[in-house]
């Protein structure tokens, strides 16, 4: 990964040695909410934790799991699983349990062609229309990332790699200034975030931060072809390392 000079990197032999993430409980990481507008507040937590990689594919969400660590009932919790599930997030099963979707190879190969296609083009669109305080943000996000790659590999700092991993991008998708294609962009994430989490629930060789750096360094330039070429291989460039991994095979054979 890129790191700032002044970062001290963690070593490979530390990689290697780093312990299998446990994502056992990610309702944790749930914000807590207040009674003003309940149900869009739950609705819009669940949203950005599934969006996040805070859930794993096919793990169970039990309502009141989620209502326990909201501080709410689980009446708008039920409100907001019927939502999730309308759009694809959330999975009901015969039983009337909750759970995140297993996909297979093909479908999962399928959701980053369309990611790619679209992400990448509003990219394009971006570039031409990055204001230099959105480029100041852009860098302090890539910053922060490169950071957060140097500290040890546990939970709470990969959940605050992946909140900054979203920050960055999104940064980018709204200059382009389209509320339509934000909610485009949306839809796809939260069926994306589950694979996020396959991807950083261990120390890997995975090096996202290169592919960031492209991104940026292709943003500063205002170079929208370059700028579809590193979203697009920020995309694709992590399948094989998801679609090899143990947990995702598992899912998949669920």
């Amino acid at each position: 990964m890129s790191k700032p000079e002044s970062a001290v990197p963690m070593s490979d032999a530390d990689r290697a040695n780093a312990p299998a993430m446990d994502f056992s409980s990610p309702f944790v990481s749930l914000t807590s909410v207040t009674r003003q507008s309940l149900n869009e507040q739950v609705y819009e937590s669940l949203h950005r934790a599934l969006a996040s990689g805070y859930f794993a594919p096919g793990q169970r969400v039990p309502l009141r799991a989620v209502a326990n660590a909201l501080g709410t009932s689980t009446m708008p919790v039920r409100e907001a699983v019927k939502r999730l599930v309308a759009i694809g997030a959330l999975e009901l099963l015969e039983n009337r349990r909750v759970r995140v979707p297993l996909v297979s190879v093909e479908s999962y190969r399928d959701l980053v062609a369309a990611r790619s296609l679209i992400e990448a083009a509003a990219a394009e669109a971006a570039t031409q229309l990055m204001t230099d305080e959105t480029l100041e943000l852009l860098a302090r996000r890539h910053g922060e990332m490169c950071e957060i790659s140097t500290r040890p590999h546990n939970e709470e700092n990969v959940r605050a790699y992946l909140a900054c991993n979203q920050a960055f991008h999104f940064l980018i998708y709204g200059a382009a200034g389209s509320h339509t294609l934000i909610k485009v962009i949306q839809s796809l994430w939260i069926r994306s975030g589950p694979f996020f989490h396959i991807l950083h629930k261990q120390s890997s060789d995975w090096r996202g931060n290169d592919n960031h750096v492209r991104i940026l360094t292709a943003m500063q330039r205002r170079d929208p072809a370059e700028a579809r070429a590193a979203v697009h291989a920020d995309i694709v460039g992590s399948i094989d390392h998801i679609v090899g991994d143990s947990l995702f095979q598992a899912a998949s054979d669920d």
